[in-house]
This record gives C-alpha cells, structure tokens and sequence, in this order.
C-alpha cells in the first residue's frame, strides 16, 4: 500500500498530523521529518535517509519552502524502485484526504487525482 511521507519545519507539525492520520485510519503507513536537531528546519540528508528507506510507493507533503527544497532535492538523488511523489496540497488537510482514500484501498493515481481535485490552486 502507498505510504504518506510527511516534510516540515516542525517536529510538533509532523507528530500532530501523523497522530490525527493515525487516529483516522490505522492501515496507512505514515513517516516523517520534523525539524533539524531539535531545532526548527529541515534537513535534506535526513530527509534522503527517511526515503530511502520506503518500501512502498509514497505521497510526500511538505509544509514551506525549504522543507520542499530538500524533498525535491532527495528525490532527484532517489535510486529505489519505489514510486515517490511530492505533492502541492496543504501537509494536514491533503495528507488527510490521501490517507481516507489510501485506506478505503484507492491506488496511488487516484489518490492523485483527488488531490488536484480538492486543491486545485496548488497544483501537481
């Protein structure tokens, strides 16, 4: 099943959505990356590592600027077989509509296509 990969600048962003996701649907794998050394920002290196280590296809949401600068940067570094996607949505509201689908067993395209539906404005 696809996993959800979560970027932000806040450890305390990603805890609070992976718990919300969680608490919703317990069938979908959630990870993420939460600031940098205990410390507010992102770190690509961490970032990689995290996705590297994915076993399944992955949407990935971001919450600002240099947190999807680093996504983007591990993912063009990315070497694995697996299907990893960064998305434009916003990292609660969007990764909470690809976990409902994700769980109710909607494959990755469509979970795709909800997105760009309910968040036109920010694109794929």
């Amino acid at each position: 099943m696809t996993s959800i990969v979560l970027v932000s600048h806040s450890d305390q962003v990603v805890q609070g959505t992976k718990a919300i996701l969680q608490q919703m649907v317990s069938n979908v794998e959630v990870v993420g990356q939460g600031g940098h050394q205990g410390e507010i920002g992102t770190s690509y290196e961490v970032i990689q590592q995290m996705i590297d280590g994915l076993n399944d296809d992955a949407i990935c949401f971001y919450d600002i600027g240099s947190a999807g600068m680093n996504l983007d940067m591990a993912l063009e570094l990315y070497q694995g077989s697996q299907r990893i996607v960064k998305v434009e949505a916003p990292i609660v509201e969007g990764s909470f509509t690809a976990a409902v689908k994700l769980s109710l067993g909607a494959s990755i395209d469509e979970v795709l296509d909800e997105l760009a539906k309910n968040f036109p404005k920010h694109g794929q």
